[in-house]
């Protein structure tokens, strides 16, 4: 009875049901990382031959280019000109034994354009015909082939353009130094199989490969690797089937073929890799892999045991939350920490943690919304006019030098300016010894509206202080557009305003600078809009002037750009 009690225990169950579950998972991860191995091999695998085709196309290509230099230096006579054919063989029958020794050059065949038989020194394997000749003279660009019998050869035809006559110069040049640098390159052995036919040429001896119908032209490290061709050709009827591991006296090799021109029948290279350590570090790697399995299952179960699943689980949920806090993803973090359902005498530790962490959660939020509050109150108040609340010099500056970094960075196709009026209120003392300082800044702040009601939405109006103002307008195309605004300036704020039950009418004195020269300085251009308000301030007042560099030698006021001044008036309204 006690024994079916202790079975029967939630403890047991959950016990044998970790342990079912966690003996699956490790061989579910056993198979997977099998699984994983086989395919990085595989990948491996394919990559490796994807970098021997680029290794060996760059090692042609580099035989190429060679056979084209030393072409050229052939050809180059001693005066610095490309020698005749004449002069090419009369050369040729001198250097010939020096060229094939060095260079290891297998023939070397001269073309004439005409109908005059061909030269050539060494035993050629590939030959023009007429029609070829023609084709390579016409196209003027080398032609380069690769051909394979009974061994395999590089050829490479250039066109001369000689003043008696043109022909073509023709390197042939065995492949063997090339196979040689790839073994070194990637430490894997190549070899060339000939064309498919049908019986052994009589020089084949036992490399004759009769499951492929094809013969071991070239091999690196032959002793080694020809008994691998051997068993694998014996095994298939196709190079397809050709192409995969092979094993050979406890050695795994891994067999791939290469096209050596566009035909699938003709001669092609094989790749051979010995990749036995690869599969040994696989077999060690799956038994590493149940060791941890069994060790893992051994930690589950004491994990388990321990009941440590739930507080760990809630501080995964707690760790995850705070993070969110530092962003402002309060509500992310709420549905994370859970509310405690239990009375304050009854928290553990971790309740106490989530108790808390809900806590700081609507703390923060409260603070946050308070200093974003605060933060647009102060971005308020360090941009804006306190008295008027237009912008103030702060927030012109960094505009107009925002407008003047932009214009740097357009095309000079745009045709557009900007300009800057300088405003400066005239006698405006007398305003402030009549009506006192409150008078004063009722004034200020009805021609603030005035100057905004002037002008267009986007346009910048800034107070600089005291009775100093500042417009900005931007994108202004017609010549004579800051004439027009200027004179409406004026008459708008030259009208009388009624204060503290006076009728008060002020005037102003503008200076006007075109923001047209991506050179410009912001200093530069507030210097030049402050002159241009005293020139005008100094010949007759309520009027605006127009920045020139000649303005300082300017004596006699404009009639153009000159308007009635106005006088400051203070009376007391009619009855």
């Amino acid at each position: 009875m006690v024994r079916l009690t202790s079975l029967n225990t939630l403890r047991f169950k959950a016990s044998v049901f970790s342990l079912l579950l966690v003996v699956a998972m490790c061989l579910f991860f056993i198979l997977l990382g099998n699984g994983n191995l086989q395919s990085l091999l595989a990948k491996s695998r394919e990559h490796r031959y994807l970098n021997f085709q680029f290794q060996i196309s760059g090692l042609l290509q580099e035989s190429r280019q060679e056979l084209a230099r030393l072409a050229e230096l052939i050809a180059l006579s001693e005066r610095g000109r490309i020698s005749s054919r004449e002069e090419l063989r009369q050369s040729l029958e001198r250097q010939w034994p020096i060229l094939q020794q060095s260079w290891d050059l297998h023939a070397v065949t001269i073309y004439d354009a005409g109908d005059r038989p061909p030269l050539g020194w060494g035993a050629s394997h590939y030959r023009l015909n007429a029609e070829q000749v023609q084709r390579v003279l016409r196209g003027a660009q080398p032609l380069e082939q690769v051909r394979c019998a009974p061994t395999c050869v590089q050829a490479l035809v250039v066109p001369m353009r000689a003043r008696d006559g043109d022909y073509l110069l023709q390197l042939e040049r065995p492949l063997t130094e090339q196979l040689r640098r790839f073994r070194e390159m990637t430490g894997t052995d190549i070899g060339i199989l000939s064309a498919v036919h049908q019986q052994p040429s009589p020089h084949a001896g036992g490399r004759y490969l009769a499951g492929l119908q094809r013969e071991v032209l070239s091999l690196t490290s032959r002793e080694r690797i020809l008994p691998v061709l051997n068993r694998a050709a014996a095994e298939v009827s196709s190079l397809n089937g050709l192409q995969r591991v092979y094993a050979l006296e406890q050695r795994q090799f891994d067999i791939r073929t290469m096209s050596v021109d566009v035909d699938p029948n003709g001669a092609q290279f094989v790749f051979i890799e010995d990749i036995s350590s690869q599969m040994v570090h696989i077999d060690e790697s799956l038994k590493l892999l149940l060791l941890f399995s069994v060790l893992g299952v051994l930690i589950f179960c004491a994990a388990v045991a321990g009941t440590l699943w739930r507080p760990i689980e809630r501080l995964r949920r707690l760790a995850e939350a705070l993070p969110l806090l530092t962003n402002g993803r309060f509500n992310d973090a709420r549905q994370l920490i859970r509310p405690v359902r239990k009375s304050p005498g009854r928290y553990d530790e971790l309740d106490v943690l989530d108790d808390t962490g809900l806590t700081v959660c609507d703390q923060l939020e409260d603070m946050n919304e308070m200093v974003t509050r605060k933060t647009a109150q102060l971005e308020q108040i360090a941009m804006h006019d306190s008295l008027t609340g237009l912008n103030n010099r702060f927030s012109l500056m960094e505009q107009l030098e925002f407008h003047l970094e932009l214009a740097r960075h357009q095309p000079d196709f745009l045709n557009e300016r900007g300009y800057l009026f300088f405003i400066d209120l005239d006698d405006f003392k007398q305003v402030n010894d009549t009506l006192g300082h409150q008078g004063g800044d009722e004034l200020l702040s009805v021609i603030a509206r005035r100057l905004l009601s002037v002008m267009r939405c986007g346009d910048i109006v800034a107070r600089l202080g005291g009775d100093e103002f500042c417009v900005f307008v931007r994108a202004i195309r017609e010549p004579d557009a800051h004439r027009v605004l200027a004179e409406k300036l004026l008459n708008t704020v030259a009208q009388p305003v009624k204060i503290n039950g006076n009728l008060v009418a002020v005037t102003m004195s503008v200076g006007v600078v075109a923001v047209e020269n991506r050179d410009d300085t912001l200093e530069s251009i507030l210097q030049k809009a402050d002159m241009a308000m005293y020139h005008a301030k100094r010949h007759g007042k309520n009027k605006y002037q127009l920045y020139s560099p000649s303005l300082p030698g300017l004596s006699v006021p404009d009639s153009s750009d000159v308007i009635p001044p106005l006088e400051l008036v203070v009376s007391k309204p009619r009855g």
